[in-house]
């Protein structure tokens, strides 16, 4: 038997002796005193306002270790731990949550201090004073359990009631009584007035008891119903009469509508369910049996408890407890003092600690001495200022192996304010590392030769550039390109040309300094960066150093190649003060060199800044070309299984230098800023086309639309992709913005929130040219991204190429996991289309389906891949 059900039956035993007599009988019953003194349950008569302990039983004395008569003398305050703020706090935590009981601290007279709920019931009497009776359970086990559970506790509700005991029919003992006074009338009249004011004070202390314990019939919240020994209703407390009506004279049955276990009701309480006032509810009811002074049941009293909420947590504690027991993530539960106090299955499973190796420890001996004292005070005061902490934290399992995990801490108070407990959630994330290491190694390095590639190469530059302003050096760059690598690739084959690229990266690199950087920034082209190189002279010894290196033959699994380079060499800050501006220079002295004859160096000089004056020209043209309508737009498609779509290229066609290709002037726009105005055109022709498009044809088109870096720095895009869907019609998901990974490298959060905000519209975010910058799976964590593109150096190759094939495939099954639509590019081969689409690419885009085209030539296959798919749709149904 639970408690709560032990001190309901009790009370109900107390209160069933001030129920009215059976068949509304008139005879008054007198309370025996020993019902409240002998009773097992802990009791108290108290002054409200002063708390002056007014009674107390014999359970009370033996519970606190005071006598009774100690404890008649004293206040509840000398026992109640609580403050008066605490006291009144806990009042109003119990009156928001629907408890009809108070959980408080009560000091035994040993000192130990027990955790106690207290029901207490108001009453006044006879004398007017107002009184509490409290009962008092001790819950201190209970509350120890609650605080292991945490989050997952269900609070217990006490029920209250006290223990039934026949009255002593008050009319018969003033009967006998007043027998007892005419049988001695004769003796004196001293006698009879004695007698008589006996008599009145019994009545008056029975009225009082009666009274009082009336008063807490009715101040309990639970429905306490008295029946006859026909089992028709005699009275209610006032809980019952208030929700289910008049219901005195009517048959217990009849309240209790639908109850399958009215016939086994006991004293022992029974959940059930059952039809209250014409509601369906769950509750546990209780029968106990009212006896007169022969001991003949003369009726019962039904307590009756809504258990609803009580069910509904218990589910819900049965989840927790589950998801508690289930989940692949670790858990820790340690007390105030940080003592571990509980741990799940997957902690186990990730440490390789036992639950009872850990519990009573603190989480130090986890630590790997790989972070220091500052590192956790930091941790433990957002804790204190937050009540959270997350972040990545390295950690020790048992058989000593250091692994890194992502922790999550979140500190839970008391109703004071102070920490409570400490909750922690972390997982095992070596094989995310390991990926994420992989990932970096991948987009940093250049899989064939081991050497920096093209990024990487540009943040090294940066960061040298960076130095040698500060310290005023001199900086080299050096461009290298094979002579001859075609003729030995086309001859030998792939196989061999790689081997012959892997040699010549290898000797490049004997040639240089550790400080050095060497790069392969794709093919045959190699790059070279030497911070401190003060004199021109060391610059000449290593130029010559690193040709006569390729210019030895080259022996290829039985082959002899012979091939070798061609040099440009640029200085920071004699030819340039910039990256852009220095690698130019130097692609411009490396060109220079192979109209030299090649097999030797050439540094930038003076000579070749006519190349800057055609440039200067570039610009000029290009600051008319909007306005001359010298540029328009090239779609190429990009095909699905049950979609299609296109990406929107932009054009130039310039009457005097003819047509400019994107790759020199979309730069210049940058550098320039035209990109701002001339990316606006873009975004509203290509819209404007492709809703044109889908209105015609009928077809659920998407068109992509590239978006560089400086447009999300200088302007709103996504206050300017609302402006140009609204004036256009175009659908939102019927547009894809294709961005570089060098807007997400940037990091801020103007654009961050730009993304979100596209994306909360619904438009499509494409990383373009994926795998050949930034790539990392934070980004694709981070930041809102639908699509990603595969660069065409990746499928280039494809099938044949071993590693190429592994990254593709890699990135696909990468992208289905984080739920992103895979564009590859590029595609120009039937096989390299069939290995694609075996992988489960969404969209492929090449020449293999077509090359760019105008506005006419797309139109027209817009409506022959309309063709295509009714064909295949009416093919498959006749094969069904």
């Amino acid at each position: 038997m639970k408690i709560t059900t032990t001190i309901a039956s009790s009370c109900i035993a107390i209160l069933a002796l001030f129920c009215p007599a059976v068949n509304g009988a008139a005879a008054q019953q007198v309370l025996p005193m020993s019902a409240f003194e002998q009773h097992s349950a802990v009791m108290l008569l108290i002054e409200p306002k002063s708390g002056d302990i007014v009674q107390a039983n014999e359970a009370a004395a033996l519970f606190y270790g005071y006598s009774q008569a100690q404890l008649e003398d004293m206040q509840i305050q000398q026992i109640n731990q609580f403050s008066p703020q605490q006291v009144e706090q806990e009042r109003m935590s119990a009156l928001s949550e629907g408890r009809n009981y108070f959980i408080f601290q009560h000091q035994l007279a040993n000192q130990q201090v027990r955790t106690v709920s207290v029901y207490s019931a108001p009453f006044t009497s006879e004398e007017g004073l107002p009184l509490l009776l409290s009962v008092i359970q001790d819950i201190s086990a209970q509350r120890t359990l609650e605080r292991d559970l945490w989050h997952y506790q269900s609070n217990l509700e006490q029920q209250v009631a006290l223990q039934t005991a026949e009255l002593k029919d008050a009319n018969t003992v003033q009967l006998i009584l007043l027998g007892s006074v005419i049988a001695i009338l004769g003796g004196s009249i001293l006698v009879l007035v004695m007698f008589t004011l006996r008599l009145r004070r019994a009545k008056r202390r029975t009225e009082l008891q009666k009274n009082r314990f009336s008063a807490i019939f009715n101040a309990i919240g639970d429905y306490l119903i008295y029946t006859n020994s026909s089992n028709v209703v005699v009275s209610a407390n006032q809980a019952a009469m208030r929700d289910l009506g008049d219901i005195q004279g009517r048959p217990i049955g009849f309240i209790l509508e639908e109850c399958s276990c009215l016939d086994r009701l006991r004293a022992e309480p029974i959940e059930c369910e059952v039809k209250l006032a014409g509601q369906r509810r769950d509750v546990e009811i209780s029968k106990t049996a009212v006896l007169d002074s022969a001991g003949v049941e003369t009726g019962s009293i039904y307590l009756i408890q809504d258990i609803s909420k009580r069910l509904v947590q218990e589910q819900e504690q049965r989840l927790a407890s589950t998801v508690f027991a289930t989940t692949s993530e670790g858990v820790l539960v340690s007390n105030r003092d940080n003592q571990i106090q509980m741990v799940n299955q997957a902690f186990t499973d990730i440490t390789g600690f036992t639950a009872q190796e850990v519990l009573g420890n603190t989480p130090s001996i986890f630590n790997s001495g790989r972070h220091d004292a500052a590192y956790f005070a930091q941790l433990y005061d957002a804790l204190t200022a937050r009540g959270h902490w997350e972040g990545e934290i390295w950690n020790k399992r048992k058989n000593g192996e250091v692994y890194p995990s992502w922790l999550q801490v979140s500190a839970v108070f008391d109703a004071t304010g102070e920490i409570d407990m400490y909750v922690a959630l972390f997982n095992d994330i070596t094989s995310r590392k390991r990926n994420e290491q992989l990932m970096w190694q991948q987009a940093n390095f250049d899989n064939l030769t081991g050497l920096a590639n093209r990024h990487h190469y540009h943040t090294k530059f940066d960061l040298a550039l960076a130095q040698a302003k500060q310290k005023q050096t001199r900086l080299a760059v050096c461009f290298i390109d094979l002579d001859r690598f075609k003729a030995v690739n086309d001859t030998l084959g792939h196989h061999i040309g790689d081997q012959l690229l892997i040699e010549a990266a290898n000797r490049i690199r004997e040639c240089t300094r550790n400080s050095d950087t060497v790069a392969r920034l794709g093919g045959d082209e190699f790059a070279l960066l030497l911070p401190d190189m003060a004199k021109i002279s060391d610059m000449e010894k290593l130029a010559t150093k690193v040709l006569h290196a390729l210019s030895e033959p080259f022996f290829l699994e039985g082959h002899e190649a012979f091939v070798s380079g061609s040099m440009g060499i640029t200085f920071y800050p004699d030819d340039g003060a910039d990256r852009k501006v220095l690698l130019r220079n130097a692609d411009s002295a490396m060109y220079k060199a192979k109209e030299h004859g090649r097999n030797c160096f050439q540094f930038f000089t003076s000579a070749m800044h006519e190349h800057a004056k055609a440039r200067s020209a570039l610009e000029g043209a290009l600051h008319r070309a909007l306005t001359n309508r010298e540029l328009y737009l090239a779609y190429q498609p990009i095909v699905g299984q049950e979609r299609l779509g296109c990406e929107a290229l932009l054009r130039w066609h310039n009457p005097q230098l003819g047509q400019v290709s994107p790759a020199d002037f979309v730069p210049i726009c940058e550098e320039l800023g035209l990109i701002i105005t001339i990316g606006e055109w873009v975004l509203y022709q290509a819209c404007a086309q492709a809703k044109s498009w889908i209105t015609q044809t009928g077809q659920p088109l998407f068109v992509s639309v590239n978006v560089s870096s400086t447009q999300f720095k200088r302007q709103d895009i996504a206050s300017l992709v609302g402006k140009v869907l609204k004036e256009t019609g175009l659908a939102a998901d019927a547009l894809t913005l294709e961005i570089t990974e060098t807007v997400l490298a940037d990091n801020s959060g103007h654009i961050q929130r730009q993304l979100e905000s596209l994306r909360t519209m619904g438009v499509g975010l494409a990383i373009d040219d994926f795998g050949t910058g930034y790539s990392s799976l934070s980004y694709l964590k981070r930041f809102p991204l639908s699509k990603l593109k595969i660069d065409r150096a990746f499928i280039r190759d494809l099938p044949d190429d071993e590693e190429d094939r592994a990254l593709v495939s890699a990135i696909i099954s990468m992208a289905g996991q984080l739920h992103l639509k895979v564009i590859a590019e590029g595609v120009e081969t039937p096989e390299q289309l069939s290995f694609l689409q075996e992988l489960g690419c969404d969209y492929t885009q090449g020449f293999l389906h077509a090359k760019p085209s105008d506005t006419a030539q797309f139109e027209a296959f817009i409506h022959d891949y309309a063709r295509q798919q009714h064909n295949r749709s009416e093919q498959a149904s006749i094969a069904r």
